[in-house]
């Protein structure tokens, strides 16, 4: 019987733990709530047909916040019952002070752990007691955070949607981006927006490294979905500094904040969604278009980009192949 104490021990100490690091500790989900939520997301994304549009995909954000709170209340309620299973009359009735059979420490649990104290059952010693107490307050704390968890996860969510949108307006493809931003003389309608967006993607960035199950909130309109928007700028912003003709290109001081924001946007990603960049890089983003309206020069040489921007676009891929997408999407209107 030892045997069961110490794996509730262990069970119940883990899931503290990781409901601490999860809601509270600011820097990712913990050890259970991380795997389990990628192995949610894969089974969705399986059912899904690995289609980015599907409806199913749609729901798999708030049914998996909520299937993470009940992971937690299951593993506790578990670990109550093996702890005071392990010992033979732990809990008694209250009337006959008849040991409680399994199920009934089960139902004992249950209700402690909600922190209902229905009185059917009773601990037989102090021991007992104060693990009873013990778990009536986890449970009420758990209650507590899990709601304090949920209103600013549904708050970065409500960001990551306006963030989608909002780089939808600039446009449907790296090409769109530019030559919308385009006035005739210079990008100053991409370039004035770059703080604003800086600031954004900077905050966007944070909120995964808080809340990483936002990862999994996903919009399934892909004129406006976040990782396609992202991709797209990201490219144009290659196309900027490394295609468009030198004379109206902008300087590199005005699109630096943003290259910053997709730096942290990189690291903080990577590390909360545990991905690596693709076996192979996406297929170069089309300038026929730009070549058309002499932004881009017709005998333009391909520039071999760093290793860091190879990764990045890498990693890119990755992130929209896991979110049911294709890289061909990034490209909408020119592919």
């Amino acid at each position: 019987m030892e045997i069961y104490l110490i794996i509730g021990v262990i069970l119940y100490v883990s899931i503290v733990l990781d409901i601490i690091q999860t809601t509270l500790s600011m820097q990712g989900g913990g050890w259970l709530t991380s795997r389990f939520s990628h192995l949610f997301w894969k089974l969705f994304l399986a059912v899904s047909g690995r289609n980015g549009k599907s409806k199913i995909l749609a729901h798999a954000g708030y049914i998996l916040l909520i299937s993470i709170v009940l992971t937690w209340v299951v593993f506790l309620w578990a670990s109550l019952v093996l702890i005071l299973y392990s010992h033979p009359g732990a809990i008694v009735d209250s009337t006959t002070k008849i040991p409680a059979t399994f199920g009934q420490i089960s139902y004992y649990s249950g209700y402690t752990l909600s922190t209902l104290g229905m009185g059917d059952y009773i601990a037989s010693a102090d021991i007992w007691r104060m693990i009873t107490s013990l778990y009536s307050f986890t449970g009420l704390i758990l209650l507590t955070m899990s709601v304090t968890y949920f209103i600013p996860v549904l708050s970065a969510v409500i960001d990551q949607r306006k963030l989608g949108i909002s780089l939808s307006t600039l446009g449907s493809s790296p090409q769109e981006i530019l030559i919308r931003s385009w006035n005739g003389e210079n990008f100053d309608s991409l370039i004035n927006k770059v703080d604003g967006i800086s600031d954004s993607l900077i905050k966007y960035s944070q909120q995964h490294r808080a809340y990483p199950v936002i990862h999994f909130f996903h919009n399934n309109k892909e004129e406006s979905t976040i990782i396609l928007q992202l991709a797209r700028l990201y490219e144009a912003l290659l196309i900027i500094s490394e295609k468009v003709k030198t004379e109206i290109r902008p300087e590199n001081k005005h699109i630096y904040p943003l290259e910053v924001a997709y730096d942290n946007y990189f690291e903080v990603i990577t590390e909360v969604t545990h991905i690596g960049p693709d076996q192979s890089a996406p297929t170069v983003s089309k300038t026929d278009k730009l070549i058309e309206k002499e932004l881009v020069s017709q005998f333009h040489k391909e520039a071999k980009s760093s290793e860091k921007v190879s990764r990045n676009r890498k990693i890119f891929k990755a992130l929209i192949r896991q979110d049911g997408w294709d890289w061909s999407q990034v490209d909408i209107k020119s592919s």
